[in-house]
């Protein structure tokens, strides 16, 4: 009798046991398998055959052989033999609730000289009522052929039925004649509230310096648009992005009313990127700083996988295209002369002091923020470097915050050192290099082009660097005010070719694998995502992107012009060509 219990109970484990293997090997199999030449950027840095994916995160990355072992009749196999397999790319600077609203008020157009600019103003004066403004795109004087601002008598040239304003730079405008006679700008007398009025020769006004709120409200204003408006054109923002491969972005400037536009996208089954929020503020005191973060109503880093909290922004100077960004030194005569400047021994623009950066830091660290700083000068950078040392002498832990310079444009050996010393990360724009290196090797001179965007030196450095567009403007993912192809940005941070084919530093040139950690890796660093994300290994979230070449052994040259043939994020298809 206990010998037939015993038997019994052996043979019901023996079922159980096998139950376990059969439902073990049952919850491994894969929902989707993808073969072709998968960079991993695993800790070996391995190349693997094939991939696969189950309830949305990877589960095996090996051999053709190892993967399809875990396929079944269920099982989706997409066969990318001889391409590229690379991380989903992460755009880790862009403004895609503002390109939304753009979307909304204008079709974006890139201009690269003033005829071109003329023909624009010509082709918008067919097409709208006479008492319309016409309002040019913004279009950086860096990167017309002529250099230069446009004149209001090439503005009245392109046209004189319509009102035309050109925004030049962030404090600079030209009006054509009609524009300023309807402002009553044209008068020997005339002002401009918060601006200057500056004259040719015979004294008639060439262009505004400052004055843009008081522009603003005697423009006629701008059409209001609904949430769903927003909503929509913000999903169509995000389509585009996973055309080029990119699977998650960094919002650099959002508040929680816009965050939540994102928030709607989710809860409809309709967000296609992962969002870490970045929160623009202006707080100079360790009290205001304070307000300001109980006025978001968000914990660090709260969120899901989809949607979290990410760091706070404050901005400290301007910028290149701007004459505000803040240098070591002053401008001088071609730079004065360039941006229509006055004082030759001008510097640029910095907003907070190092005591106002060391409170603000020092606050945000203790409540546990991440904090980034908008800084592109030299001189800025230092400053801002300097008031988080301070930080780190009484708080050491602000060295494990992975505190981000945004822009930071002109890194030298010191401000490397400093920011290894520091744990700093960067979020840097390579299209900016691409497109306005060549203007700064004229304006500035050739050893300010060879530090510019020099990713190079991040790199030897040990400095965590994310290359990204500061996307603004446009759906043109090569053509948009920036450009927002990854391709486009491994392709400059390997070949460091500007539009004109010059190259300025050479040394500042990266291997394939770290121009794509740029845009992968690194990013995720950024954020406290590299668990999740930036690699191709077991565990992680499926975000990929399959490219139509071998990515590491395509010539350089043809990198720019890789297609993305399928993005895939959490394990869904949300692009296919």
């Amino acid at each position: 009798m206990f010998a037939s219990v015993r038997l019994s109970l052996a043979a019901a484990g023996l079922s159980l046991l096998q139950m376990t293997i059969a439902f073990s090997e049952a919850a491994e199999r894969a929902d989707l398998i993808v073969i072709g030449s998968v960079i991993t950027l695993d800790p070996k840095d391995r190349l693997a055959e094939a991939i696969a994916v189950r309830d949305g995160r990877i589960v095996e990355v090996g051999s053709r052989d190892e993967v399809l072992r875990l396929a079944d009749s269920q099982t989706q196999i997409v066969e990318a033999s001889g391409k590229s397999v690379v991380p989903g790319f992460i755009e880790s600077h862009c403004h895609a609730v503002g390109v939304a609203r753009g979307l909304l008020e204008q079709t974006y157009v890139e201009l690269s000289s003033i005829g071109e600019l003329q023909d624009w103003i010509r082709n918008e004066a067919r097409q709208l009522p006479k008492e319309r403004w016409i309002e040019v795109p913004r279009n950086e004087i860096t990167r017309f052929k002529e250099r230069r601002f446009p004149t209001p008598t090439e503005l009245d040239m392109a046209c004189d039925t319509h009102p035309v304003i050109y925004n030049a730079v962030s404090n600079k405008y030209v009006l054509n004649t009609l524009a300023m006679k309807t402002l009553g700008l044209l008068g020997p007398d005339a002002r401009l509230e918060g601006g200057e009025i500056v004259r040719d020769e015979s004294g008639k006004p060439r262009l505004l310096r400052g004055g843009g709120p008081a522009l603003r409200r005697l423009i006629p204003p701008r059409p209001e648009h609904t949430g769903e408006e927003i909503r929509s054109a913000l999903q169509q923002v995000l389509k585009r992005y996973n055309e080029v491969g990119i699977t998650s972005i960094f919002e650099r400037a959002i508040d929680p009313a816009n965050l939540a536009f994102y928030r709607d996208l989710k809860q409809a089954e309709h967000l296609t990127t992962r969002v870490t929020a970045t929160f623009r503020f202006s707080a100079k005191s360790a009290e205001n700083t304070e307000k300001y973060i109980a006025s978001l109503g968000l914990k660090p880093r709260e969120g899901d996988d989809w949607i979290k909290a990410g760091p706070l922004k404050i901005t400290i100077d301007g910028g290149i295209h701007w004459a505000t960004t803040r240098l070591s030194e002053p401008y001088g005569p071609r730079r004065i002369a360039f941006y229509e400047l006055t004082d030759p021994d001008y510097r640029g623009e910095q907003f907070y002091s190092v005591d106002e950066m060391q409170s603000v830091f020092s606050t945000a660290s203790k409540l546990g923020w991440q904090m980034s700083c908008h800084v592109t000068g030299d001189e800025g950078t230092l400053r801002v470097l300097q008031a988080l040392e301070r930080v780190a002498q009484s708080d050491p832990s602000i060295r494990h915050q992975r505190f981000t310079l945004i822009h930071a444009y002109f890194p030298s050996s010191e401000i490397v050192q400093k920011c290894r010393e520091l744990g700093v990360c960067v979020d840097t724009q390579g299209y900016l290099y691409y497109k306005d290196a060549d203007t700064l090797a004229e304006v500035y001179g050739p050893r300010w082009a060879e530090r510019f965007i020099g990713l190079g030196d991040w790199v030897r450095g040990g400095v965590p660097v994310g290359l990204n567009a500061d996307h603004m403007l446009g759906l043109d993912s090569n053509h948009a005010m920036n450009s927002f192809n990854p391709l486009l940005m491994i392709s400059i941070a390997v070949n460091r070719q500007t539009t004109s084919g010059q190259v300025y530093g050479p040394e500042q040139k990266l291997s394939r694998r770290d121009a794509l950690r740029t845009v992968t890796q690194w990013p995720a660093y950024l954020s406290f995502d590299e668990t999740n994300t930036g690699s191709l290994q077991k565990g992680m979230l499926a975000d990929l992107a399959i490219l139509d070449r071998d990515l590491l052994t395509c010539p350089a040259g043809e990198i720019a012009a890789i297609r993305v043939m399928r993005t895939i994020v959490g394990g869904r298809t949300v692009h296919q060509k």
